[in-house]
Order: C-alpha cells, then structure tokens, then sequence
C-alpha cells in the first residue's frame, strides 16, 4: 500500500525581509557613492591645494599670462566696456575672464597671484563638473569619480593649465558643464536653457566652442532612433535660438558702439592666424603629439581610451558614455582639420573615458587588478612629477629687465615716446612689449623697434627706452645726447631730451 503524500511546505518570506534584502544592495551603493564622493572631493582640495600654494611664485613672463595681465590692468585704467591693449581697442578676445580678474587685481599686492586666481578657480570647477557628469552617466560605479578626478589631475596639462593667467581653462570649464547639463537634459529639457547660459559664458571666455560641443551632442542624438524622439521639444530649439541671440550681443555691442573694425579682424584672426606663418607652421599632426608630450603618458593614454570604449567587444558602452566618446573624437577630429593647437578644451571627457578603461580592468580582480593598481599608481606619481617639474621650470630669474621694466614705467610721462629695442626673441633681446608695460605700469603707449628700423626711420625726441647692450651702439649712433638711466646685466635703460 502506498503510504499517503506528505503535503509539501513552500517557505515564504516575511514582506518586511523581502524588503530588507531589495533595499540592502541600494543602501550599499548609495554608501558607496556616498564614501566615493568624499574620496573626489578629498583628491579635489589635495590638488588644488597644492596648486594654490604654487600660483604666487615667481614673475609674469609668458606672453599669453602678461596678455591676459596687461588687458586686465588696462581695463582698469581706461573703460570696462571694451579690451584695450597698450592702450588701443584690441578686439581679438572677448572681456568675462578680464572683468573678473579686476577685482583681485585692484585689491591684492601680489599681482602674479591676482591673474591666476580665476584660473585656479576654474580648475578646480571643472573637477568638479567632471565628478557631476561621472555620477549622472556611471552612476553603478561611484569609485570612478575620484579615479576620474585623480587622472585629470595628473595629467601635466591640467595642472599647468589652472596655475597660469590663461582663458583656455574656464573655456574647459563652459565646456565641460555644456555636457553636464546636455545629459540632465535628457530627463528634463528644462536644463537645455543651462546648457545654453554655459554656451554663451564660454563665448564672453573665450570662442563659442561649447556651442559646437552642443551641436555635435545634438548630432549624435539624432543618429540614434531611441534617442531621437527626446530631441523634438520647444526647450532644445527655444535653447539654441536664445543662444544664438545671446552670444551676438557681445559683438554687435562693440560694432555698434566702437566701430570694431570686422574685415581687418577676420584677416588677422582667421586669415593670418591659420596661415602658413602661424598655425600653418605646425606639423599637420601637432595636436596629437602635443597632447602626448604637454600630457605626457596620461595624455598619450587618453587619445586612445575613446576608441577602446567605443569598439571593446567585452563591454558595450551606455549610450552616454558612447556619446562623450564620439564627441570627444569629433572635436579632435575638428581640431586636427584646422590644425589648431590643443584638445585642451575636453581634456576632462579624455580623463573620464581613460578612467573608465582602467575601472573595467580593476573590475575584473585577481593578477589583472593587481597590475591595473600598479599601472595606475605609476601614471599618477608619474603626470604629478611631470606637472611639478614644468610648474618649476616656468619660474625664470628676470628680476633684471624687472627694475628697467619699472625705471621706463617712472621716466614716462606726455608728450614723451616710449621705444623697445628688438623685444622680439626672449634670451637674447628684450622680452615682450606687454612684459614691459605690465610690470613698468605704463601709463603711455610703448613702440617696438627693430635695429633696422631705428637705423632707417628714427623716432623723433624725446625719448625713453630700453635696449640690450649689444644694440645700444646703434642708439648712440642715431641720437648722440643719449643719457643712461639705469643698467642691469644686459639690458640697458636711457632718455634722449629734446634736441
């Protein structure tokens, strides 16, 4: 006889534990990017730190810093609504970073830290919108924003680029959160009006490349079917009209009120600046050896991290990781046809994607993590070497042609012309004319003069000027009642009264 069915017993969790084990792996990641963001912003004040403690030394000497000075110094001393420099309108770079530099500049005593405290400001912004846009499209892994943040900072040009008196690293900065708030907006289109307040800030920084940046963002999108059906609101296309009138506000202003002189700029700017004297000298391939060598390994690695993110057949990329690649590869690309000069501006996206190379090998754990640890712990000990050697490097003894900078700047007065003899190649002549009026503090216009030049069509007195001792000869040659004021080393300060 077969013995009765035993009824079978199905075991059914209390709600109240069935909950507990769903929210369990939530807590833990949000404690996870809880400690990650912690660990991002420790990284963040540990570099910038040491950056700030680096931006007060030594003298103004590069001719991009004293450009950067001198207009803000001048903006001071004429009007605010247009660039001067030596004291005529100059048109070429639009005014934010020089309004914003004024204030510390009226305000501190040391005036090499006064013109690089926006772009330490805009350094350390910017790693801070990298973080931002690490979070919104990796959010399952929270330890790649401060793996991402350590690699931006250790790649040389980073660095180097938020110590100096430069507008490249606020354009990263509008660059950087134009992405930022292009990925919000794939949620709320609402944040397509901040993506276009960041494109217009960054064409008062600099050029209208966060724009593009937009552009190519929207391009992309469009290529996709899932993606393109967000893309048909009134917020994007509103966005981009907006954007458009803004950022002509700014140039038709400076049309309008001061005549800004448009053919002869567009001849100097575009015309004479990518032709063959500038950036047409350049080898073809400039940007990327440069990334490579101002980079160093980090920037070398991080021209190829786009394209293994995009064809790696281990992992499929997101859809928002696949787009910051293309983009990236896009403005290279842009960068490379127009042979411009650095892929600075998406720096940060390169660090991020390279970062994320790494994060996959550390995922994966045994002798493969422990060598990606090592790996990474060489490259980051590495680019902070490299950073801190060329930060020392820029700090060059000039306190010579200083004090004939400042003996010029106390002889001048009306009706007196200021001359500079040859400032044409640092070392072995003067240095640039802005050098001299920055750190003489000109009140009057200086004229730059070659040997040539003074020999055939000499400025009349009564003069100030400045010469290196090789030259002086043909000064005296040309005005006999020549007087030296001042001389230090090589460099020779002197007056010619009126005859």
């Amino acid at each position: 006889m077969a013995s009765p069915a035993l009824p079978v017993m199905i075991a059914i969790d209390n709600p109240a534990q069935v909950s507990a084990k769903i929210d369990a792996p939530v807590q833990n990641i949000r404690n996870q990017r809880a400690r990650a963001i912690v660990a991002a912003g420790l990284v963040i004040v540990c570099v910038f730190g040491w950056l700030a403690s680096e931006i007060p030394k030594g003298t103004l000497l590069e001719t991009d810093e004293l450009l950067t000075a001198e207009r803000t110094r001048e903006m001071l001393l004429t009007e605010p609504w247009v660039v001067h420099f030596n004291f005529q309108r100059s048109f070429e770079k639009p005014p934010l970073q020089y309004w914003l530099t004024t204030f510390p500049l009226a305000r501190l005593e040391n005036r090499t830290l006064a013109v690089r405290i926006w772009p330490l400001l805009y350094g350390g912004l910017t790693a801070i919108a990298l973080v931002w846009l690490v979070r919104l499209i990796q959010p399952s892994r929270p330890w790649l924003m401060p793996l991402s943040v350590a690699v931006l900072a250790s790649c040389r040009l980073f660095p180097s680029e938020s110590t100096r008196a430069l507008l490249d690293i606020g354009l990263t900065f509008f660059t950087t959160t134009t992405i930022v708030f292009a990925q919000l907006a794939r949620r709320r289109p609402v944040w397509w009006l901040a993506a276009a307040a960041m494109c217009w800030l960054g064409s008062l920084q600099k050029i209208p490349l966060p724009f593009l940046v937009w552009l190519l963002i929207v391009t992309v999108r469009l290529t996709s079917r899932a993606e393109r059906p967000a893309l048909c609101n009134g917020w994007l296309v509103g966005s981009m009209l907006l954007t458009i009138i803004a950022m002509a506000i700014w140039p038709a202003f400076q049309l309008v009120k001061y005549q800004m002189p448009m053919a002869s700029l567009f001849h100097e700017e575009v015309v004479v600046w990518t032709g063959p004297t500038e950036l047409g000298a350049r080898p073809y391939f400039q940007v990327l050896f440069s990334l490579s060598t101002a980079g160093g390994l980090c920037g070398f690695l991080a021209l190829l991290a786009p394209f293994v993110v995009l064809f790696s057949k281990r992992e499929k990329a997101p859809p928002a990781v696949r787009e910051v690649a293309i983009v990236s590869l896009a403005v290279i690309g842009l960068v490379i046809v127009f042979n411009f000069r650095h892929v600075r501006y998406v720096l940060p996206c390169l660090c991020f994607l390279l970062a994320l190379v790494f994060h996959r090998f550390l995922e994966q754990g045994g002798k493969i993590r422990r060598r990606t640890v090592v790996a990474l712990v060489v490259l980051l000990f590495a680019g902070f070497v490299h950073a801190k050697i060329h930060i020392d490097r820029r700090q060059k003894d000039v306190a010579n042609e200083k004090r004939i900078a400042e003996e010029l700047g106390a002889l001048q007065q009306s009706g007196t012309q200021t001359v500079l003899v040859k400032a044409m190649k640092p070392g072995g002549d003067l240095l640039w004319d802005s050098f001299y009026l920055f750190h003489g503090d000109f009140r009057f216009p200086v004229a730059k003069y070659t040997v040539d030049e003074i020999r055939s069509n000499p400025p009349k007195p009564p003069l100030i000027g400045a010469c290196v001792t090789r030259d002086f000869p043909v000064v005296q040659e040309m005005y006999p009642n020549v007087r030296v004021q001042l001389t230090r080393a090589q460099f020779v300060c002197w007056q010619v009264g009126a005859r």
